[in-house]
């Protein structure tokens, strides 16, 4: 894992924001019988926007987060952490995404971003994120193709079809 942790570190963050939020989208399936599911729709959704137009802003994601009521991907997360792992860990993909995501909102404003939001341990934040996916979808390849797909592909790939294809394309190329 250290050298696909490595390989993803020297993507640009646009493209890290692209790993995890692809991968986040391929395990969100899994939230479906939550009943917070909303808040990962949603989490997925405002980063694609933020990857493909920049029209989301850090604070939008910071509270989609948690919010000043208690909701939120933080809580839904934590709601399922006592009665099943796989949903635990599929809520920590959308979560890692969602604040690096919400990272790079604020970098590209020049914003100093929430605390919360702050990457001061990176290698540690991608293997931990590759540590929920693992979690939920087991040992596979996806995330090694995926790493080598978004260092080779141009800006104008950097979209949401092109890179959902791209991670159902490899998946379904796994061994059963």
């Amino acid at each position: 894992m250290e050298q696909l942790v490595a390989e993803v570190l020297q993507l640009d963050h646009q493209r890290q924001a692209v790993f995890q939020v692809a991968l986040a989208h391929h395990v969100q399936p899994v939230l479906a019988a939550s009943k917070h599911y909303d808040y990962a729709v949603r989490a997925v959704d405002l980063c694609w926007s933020w990857i493909e137009h920049r029209d989301v802003d850090g604070m939008t994601m910071y509270y989609l987060v948690q919010d000043d009521d208690d909701h939120g991907v933080a809580t839904a997360m934590y709601a399922s952490h006592d009665h099943d792992l796989v949903m635990w860990n599929a809520w920590g993909c959308v979560a890692e995404a969602l604040t690096y995501t919400g990272f790079c909102a604020f970098e590209a404003t020049d914003t100093p971003p929430p605390e919360i939001f702050e990457n001061a341990f990176p290698d540690e934040s991608v293997a931990e994120f590759l540590g929920y996916y693992h979690a939920v979808v087991g040992q596979d390849n996806v995330p090694e193709s995926l790493a080598v797909f978004l260092r080779d592909a141009p800006d104008s790939q950097l979209t949401r079809p092109v890179v959902s294809a791209k991670v159902e394309e490899f998946a379904s190329a796994q061994p059963q």
